[in-house]
């Protein structure tokens, strides 16, 4: 566990107990959804390929500091105009002549 222990801390996991099962060892704790994500794609290099995870949703918390955003990856339904235009492109096709 030490060797991982920095990166799980920088993940903001607390760890809440460790059990010694033979030669494998159970960590059970939290880490924050967001973050969850980045230990599964770090976990198999910080374990030497032998780790696995498991999670469970456990409960919902106020966000502390900033809220996180991220810019719109489509167009904006609350500037109707601009969205009806949008929208009308997107669907819109050529008129076909009889």
């Amino acid at each position: 566990i030490e060797p991982i222990q920095p990166d799980l801390v920088r993940l903001r996991a607390v760890t809440q107990r460790s059990v010694n099962r033979g030669s494998s060892r159970f960590l059970e704790g939290e880490i924050p959804a967001a973050r969850v994500h980045e230990l599964r794609q770090q976990l198999p290099s910080l374990t030497h390929g032998e780790g696995l995870l498991e999670c469970a949703f456990d409960r919902y918390q106020p966000a502390r500091g900033t809220i996180p955003t991220r810019p719109r990856s489509d167009h904006n339904p609350l500037d109707r105009k601009e969205y009806l235009l949008q929208v009308e492109r997107r669907v819109s096709r050529p008129a076909t002549k009889p």
